[in-house]
């Protein structure tokens, strides 16, 4: 699963992978859905597994936000 995509995520990728727009993502990251952390004051990152454990999460749940 996301073999194409690096270690650690970018919220671009989360994006991507999701097919969601910056402020649900940012949504997601803030209220801490989706496992991340930041560099600097501005810059998101996930790492890749955490990510997976959360898609397999949201899939055990029935998919739904």
């Amino acid at each position: 699963m996301l073999e194409n995509y690096p270690d650690v995520l970018t919220s671009r990728d989360i994006m991507e992978i999701l097919s969601i727009d910056k402020s649900l993502l940012y949504e997601l990251l803030q209220s801490r859905q989706i496992p991340a952390y930041r560099i600097g004051n501005k810059k998101w990152r996930v790492n890749k597994d955490s990510f997976i454990e959360y898609l397999k999460r949201l899939e055990n749940r029935g998919g739904g936000e």
